[in-house]
């Protein structure tokens, strides 16, 4: 029986390691009916893969937010600047230059009336395109920050 024990022995670790393989399959093949676990898994997967997103979209809005935030206050520093440079020249007295003067309907266009600066009060002025652009930069910029504050209440 020297022949039949190496055999026996031989055959009893191919049967313990085809139970070990079966067992594993078995496994396997459990996980795969296993369908309410492998939704939790893939929940968990794509919860995960939605909060990093969140949270990279979130710093990228943040950053977007600080530069809009700086370039409307450089904006509005410029704004300002240029408003009181032009404020000055249009005060009586401050202006190098004559301030322009529009010329007044008095009926329908019929009539024209010139009025220079020291005529009356209900005369208008002409801003230059610079001052208007620089007030509409202002109120654009005033409104922005309104809205953003706004939104943070």
């Amino acid at each position: 029986m020297s022949r039949t024990d190496p055999q026996l022995a031989e055959l009893e670790q191919q049967i313990a390691r085809t139970r070990e393989a079966l067992g594993q399959t078995v496994e396997e093949l459990a996980a795969k009916v296993d369908v309410p676990a492998r939704a939790k898994a893939k929940a968990r997967e794509t919860a995960a893969r939605l909060r990093e997103a969140q949270d990279h979209t979130r710093s990228r809005v943040t950053q977007a937010a600080a530069e809009t935030r700086s370039r409307a206050e450089e904006a509005a520093a410029q704004t300002r600047t240029r408003a009181t440079q032009a404020a000055s020249r249009l005060r009586p007295g401050g202006a190098s230059e004559p301030t322009p003067t529009v010329p007044l309907s008095v009926e329908s266009g019929s009539h024209r009336a010139r009025l220079g600066p020291a005529a009356s009060s209900s005369s208008r002025r002409v801003p230059p395109p610079a001052v208007a652009g620089a007030t509409a930069a202002l109120i654009v910029a005033a409104a922005i920050v309104a809205a953003r504050r706004a939104r943070r209440a």
